[in-house]
């Protein structure tokens, strides 16, 4: 089933017991070489303290090729997927899947390593930036000198690189003590041409307590809301940026994705309750791991903390209001035309 079949499906058929995810996650590795102090699983748990147990890089593409019959689109992500030790063949194979996209998330650090893979492989190229002053930054990466200027060179040749393909993302995870500095990371991103990705930081699933209700965090929001509708290039639809800002409670989705830890276990229902369905490598058949999860488990549970996960709350979005989507591609084509003119 493509993009466009399996929207319709989560449109139509909410309680349907069959699985058609429009987006996959595989978490490469845990591993990381930082320790951001925003980092955190569903459970509040750093990814570094989690086991790192990996596949083989050929055994990876074995899983991505399951993957791909279910899914049109792929994120590489982790910990830091750039520490798994076959990183550069899993890019060189991946072509072979022909996904129609894949997104790799990075903090940054080994990125000049990888380069010419990554524009062979990857169509969106999302990095970690918080802040834009060094000092905050290497403190924010657990306090080792000169992260933040290597980041900062890597984004550079990335955004230089002679054969680049890919758009680059800026993600910035907004915690109560970087507000201020946000606002130049957005400066820096409109004057290169990138993306900014914002969302705030989650202890678990929830927005950290000293968010909600923040004023600044509110008036940054309003910010990307006004700059997004003067032509700003930001991620997310304004209804979306109205929701985070807000951080209310919303309907999840959690069928639209489908979330692989770096073994091949799949998530069941998501990502943040930590529950597994089974091995998509010993059962390849979703329809059948979400049976299996559904008779483990139940069904989705109707979740009573206000998980601010932003991709289910995006698709959690475009679902529930799709014209949205009318509002965002009409907001961009009116955008286009300004520039021509």
């Amino acid at each position: 089933m493509n993009a466009v079949g399996s929207f319709l499906h989560h449109f139509c058929a909410r309680n349907s017991r069959r699985w058609f995810p429009l987006l996959s996650v595989y978490y490469l590795t845990y591993k990381c070489d930082l320790r951001c102090t925003h980092c955190s699983d569903g459970n509040g748990e750093p990814y570094h303290r989690l086991p790192s147990t990996i596949l083989p890089g050929a055994k990876v593409i074995d899983l991505l090729r399951i993957v791909r019959r279910h899914s049109d689109f792929l994120v590489l992500t982790g910990g830091e997927p750039l520490q798994h030790p076959d990183f550069a063949e899993v890019l060189e194979k991946l072509n072979e899947l022909k996904f129609r996209g894949v997104i790799l998330t990075t903090n940054g650090i080994a990125l000049d390593r990888f380069l010419p893979e990554v524009t062979n492989s990857i169509w969106d190229l999302v990095v970690s930036l918080q802040t834009m002053d060094p000092a905050r930054g290497d403190a924010g990466y657990g306090g080792k000198a000169g992260v933040h200027q290597r980041v900062m060179a890597n984004i550079e040749r990335a955004a230089h690189h002679p054969d680049r393909k890919y758009e680059i993302i800026i993600s910035s995870v907004v915690t109560p003590e970087n507000i201020p500095d946000l606002y130049e990371v957005y400066r820096f991103c409109h004057h290169r041409g990138f993306r900014l990705a914002a969302c705030p930081q989650l202890v678990g699933v929830k927005a950290h307590p000293a968010l909600v209700g923040s004023r600044d965090y509110r008036r940054f929001f309003d910010f990307l809301i006004e700059e997004k509708r003067k032509g700003g290039v930001i991620q997310g639809t304004v209804d979306y940026l109205r929701q985070m800002r807000d951080l209310q409670k919303f309907s999840c989705r959690p069928f639209t994705m489908l979330v692989v830890s770096p073994l091949g276990e799949v998530f069941y229902p998501c990502l943040e309750l930590g529950q597994f369905a089974g091995n998509l490598l010993d059962e390849p058949d979703l329809h059948g791991l979400r049976q299996k999860g559904f008779e483990r488990f139940g069904p989705q549970p109707e979740c009573d903390t206000r998980c601010h996960s932003a991709c289910a709350l995006g698709f959690s979005r475009i679902l529930s209001n799709p014209l949205s989507l009318i509002h965002e591609a009409a907001l961009i084509g009116r955008h286009q035309i300004k520039k021509r003119f």
